[in-house]
């Protein structure tokens, strides 16, 4: 078939030798069903990809959003610029959180902004306090952190990986369920070059893999032991799939910065965030600093209709687990 007689759409991760007249053309949604163009009913078992924890089809949350845009759509918070909405969104999130005194950096692209933002923080982190000789990141294998280049390089997923070959530097990986090989890489690598460990608390993409018991709160404890930031990627585990608001809840742990979107906003908007931890916000926050988190987004602004969707979710906890 020549190219002009094909779609236009390109479908992410597809073969579009073969998607093309195999589309399956989703027109509606209410709760947990999905309806396609010929009126085919689906059990949205997977909450689209792992993100719509309030179901499909809230109109108190398009009415919200509706209401904010009739203010103004959206404004850059840039240097001194603020928000209402954005700030009482922060102040949500920064409550539920498993992390005390927690600063909320909004990525408004979603989870691959968010990881991006988060391995950039941790190595200017280290920067501000006079070690800059710490940006070596670790990874796991099977993990999957998203589709920008930080994300990329850190994910332990071949195939999503290798067509373009290196794109970060100073990125490593160890096993996603040993503990002593993180402790052996960080030891040969040298704790003074190693900036952060990413970690997702449920292996989610690369397989649905539930951490073994106690790996977690070592693996944490390695990063305290030798001054390594430890990285929570809540992307698909936050707000309300594992049981409780963050996966790190669940299991006891409390990060010095997680990475949140998907159930943030049900999928209504794109939005992600970045939660960093008092260490990490320190020196970034502290009265007279001249250190600046040069890391920003254009569309920096949260309508309403997320913080109205965090609200509703607290009124259905959820009780099913990642998968």
């Amino acid at each position: 078939m020549p190219l002009s007689d094909t779609p236009s759409m390109w479908n992410p991760f597809a073969n579009m030798a073969v998607a093309p007249g195999n589309a399956i053309t989703i027109v509606g949604g209410r709760g947990s069903t999905i309806f396609d163009a010929s009126g085919r009913q689906y059990l949205d078992a997977i909450a689209s990809l792992w993100y719509c924890n309030v179901g499909h089809g809230r109109a108190e949350l398009a009415e919200a959003a509706a209401r904010q845009m009739r203010e103004i759509a959206a404004y850059q918070a840039y240097e001194v610029f603020s928000s209402e909405p954005a700030e009482a969104l922060a102040r949500r999130v920064a409550e539920l959180a498993p992390i005390r005194d927690a600063k909320v950096f909004f990525t408004p692209g979603g989870g691959s902004d968010a990881v991006d933002t988060a391995a950039k923080l941790a190595r200017a982190y280290w920067r501000a306090v006079g070690q800059p000789d710490k940006q070596v990141v670790i990874g796991r294998s099977y993990a999957y952190h998203g589709v920008n280049a930080f994300g990329t390089s850190l994910g332990g997923i071949p195939a999503f990986s290798e067509p373009f070959g290196p794109l970060v530097s100073s990125v490593e990986h160890v096993p996603w369920d040993d503990t002593g090989a993180l402790a052996k890489l960080i030891e040969q690598v040298g704790a003074d070059r190693v900036a952060a460990f990413f970690c997702e608390p449920v292996v989610g993409a690369g397989g649905v893999y539930f951490p073994p018991d106690g790996y977690l709160a070592e693996v944490q404890q390695i990063c305290r032991d030798q001054d390594v930031l430890f990285v929570a990627d809540e992307v698909i585990t936050g707000f309300g799939r594992t049981g409780e608001w963050f996966g790190s809840s669940r299991f006891g742990l409390e990060p010095d910065i997680m990475t949140v979107a998907k159930g943030l906003t049900s999928g209504y908007l794109p939005l992600g965030a970045v939660l960093a931890g008092p260490k990490v916000a320190e020196p970034f926050w502290r009265p007279g600093t001249a250190e600046i988190f040069r890391q920003g987004y254009t569309l920096h602004r949260s309508p309403n209709r997320v913080r109205r969707g965090l609200g509703q979710l607290g009124h259905h906890r959820a009780r099913t687990a990642v998968a």
